[in-house]
């Protein structure tokens, strides 16, 4: 298995748990947590297992926006993306050192 689908399985069975627990009434159902969940975990995932400058790139952006979607518009457009501007500034600069 690729690293997508790796993370595809892993975001898949967070989603499967959160759903569990929302039908016994351990968690609330939010459809904002819930696509954020799947974001997140799929970004984690993706990082870890790609280990390659684009998979941490690519998985660290996805985090980010996983994030935001929990949050449910209580972050700020403007924050996310700043912070998604540095992060990506952040890994190009990080790039050349590597060089």
């Amino acid at each position: 298995m690729g690293a997508g689908e790796v993370a595809a399985a892993v975001a898949t069975l967070a989603v499967g748990i959160y759903l569990i627990l929302a039908s016994l009434g351990t968690v609330p159902l939010a459809v904002n947590f819930l696509l954020g969940l799947a974001a997140a975990t799929f970004g984690v995932s993706y990082a870890v297992v790609g280990r390659t400058r684009e998979a941490a790139f690519w998985g660290g952006l996805l985090l980010i926006v996983g994030v935001a979607l929990i949050y449910g518009g209580g972050a700020s457009p403007l924050l996310v993306v700043g912070v998604v501007l540095v992060f990506a500034s952040l890994v190009a600069l990080l790039s050349l050192l590597r060089k």
